[in-house]
């Protein structure tokens, strides 16, 4: 009998959330330039873009965890 192999993650949530911060952090560093901001955004530009960095991080460890388990 053949063994199945599992469904790979398919659905990069953390990779979609973490372009639309780099966007909200760069619309937020333009509006910053001219002297305003995004009203419900209460922090730098540079936070935004580490919390941008640490989802990237989360998937990429997401995704070499699957293959590694693919692998085996």
């Amino acid at each position: 009998m053949e063994k199945k192999k599992p469904a790979m993650y398919t659905a990069p949530v953390f990779l979609g959330m973490a372009f639309l911060l780099f966007g909200i952090a760069i619309i937020e560093k333009l509006l910053n330039l001219v002297g305003m901001g995004i009203p419900i955004v209460d922090v730098y530009p540079n936070q935004i873009l580490g919390w941008a960095v640490t989802l990237l991080i989360f998937e990429i460890a997401l995704t070499l965890r699957q293959l590694v388990e693919t692998q085996l």
